[in-house]
Parts: C-alpha cells; sequence; structure tokens
C-alpha cells in the first residue's frame, strides 16, 4: 500500500498487493449486493489491468475506486456503449467509485479519493476520464462543480440506467481549485 494522502483520521492508498486489492474488490461486491448492482465478474475481470485507490477510515477501508487506464478502444466501458468514440490518445475509466454504506454522505471522504484519482490522472498523463453515472447521481456530481459530459446514452449498466460521462483533466482541476 502507499499512502497517498493521510490526516489525522483517514488515509488515501494505491493498493499495490494483491491481498489488499481483494479485500477492496470484496468491499466493492458487498456495495453491489446492497445496492443491487448487478456487476457480474467484471471488477474482477479488470483487477489486472486496473489501479485501486482505496479510502482507509482507523484501519478500514471505507470504500474506494478502481480505475482503468488506456485508449478509448481498450476501456472497459465498450461492453455498454461499443459506438462512443474517445479522441483523446489516454483515458482512464473508473469502473467504480463506492463508500460502503455507514461512510456515505461524508465529503470528508469522498473529496480526498476523488483528488487522489485526479492527481493520480495527471502524473500518468491521462487527458480524460470516464464513468457512468444514474441520472440522479450525474445531477449531484454536476452540483458539486463537476465538469462532466455525456458521451454515452442512457443504457443498462449493473441493473441501472446509466449515461456514460467524460471529463478532462484539465476541466476538473479547475473545478476543484
Amino acid at each position: 500500500m502507499k499512502t497517498l494522502y493521510r490526516t489525522q483520521d483517514i488515509c488515501v492508498a494505491l493498493l499495490v498487493l494483491p491481498s489488499e486489492v481483494n479485500l477492496l474488490l470484496s468491499v466493492f461486491e458487498k456495495i453491489a449486493t446492497e445496492l443491487s448492482w448487478q456487476p457480474g465478474n467484471q471488477l474482477r475481470d479488470c483487477q489486472e489491468a486496473a489501479q485501486h485507490l482505496a479510502i482507509i477510515v482507523e484501519e478500514e477501508i471505507a470504500g474506494g475506486l478502481q480505475v482503468v487506464a488506456g485508449t478509448g478502444n481498450s476501456l472497459p466501458f465498450r461492453r455498454v456503449w461499443p459506438e462512443v468514440e474517445i479522441k483523446e490518445a489516454s483515458a482512464a475509466h473508473v469502473t467504480i467509485l463506492a463508500l460502503a454504506k455507514e461512510y456515505r454522505g461524508h465529503p470528508g471522504l469522498f473529496w480526498p479519493l476523488c483528488v487522489e484519482l485526479w492527481r493520480w490522472c495527471d502524473a500518468q498523463g491521462i487527458e480524460t476520464i470516464l464513468m457512468e453515472a444514474t441520472p440522479p447521481t450525474l445531477r449531484v456530481y454536476r452540483r458539486m462543480g463537476w465538469p462532466l459530459e455525456i458521451v454515452g446514452e442512457l443504457r443498462q449498466h449493473w441493473g441501472e440506467d446509466c449515461f456514460l460521462c467524460r471529463a478532462s483533466v484539465r476541466q476538473i482541476e479547475r473545478a476543484i481549485v
């Protein structure tokens, strides 16, 4: 585990050991069950190609994200939106961004995780971040100032109607500063 951000109470870490990644994936699978998401094996299928960031509260994984970097043609969103063209040379697909139920609604957990995602993307030379969002979640993200653009029409993803959205890393940096 590589610590990216730490306060007295929380830590955002890049998980490097398979055992750490498996622990986070288990948290994601529990969250998916609670929310009636149906990811099938998609999170585990992306495990080797992905980076995993965790938010840790008092030594417990509270949630995190899985991000897969590559070209637009190689990213996991292609399963649902095969026709979407990504022109940027380097993109990243956030396949999941989730917190366990008892930690949801705490901006002090959500924002540090997102900031470290954006920092990681910037360090990797990634130009665009893609993610799925349900219509209500998209409204929340936009109220928070995220510059998300819909690039994939509303379709079933993990049992929910979702849009595929994108934002440039530069636009996100301007939004959070």
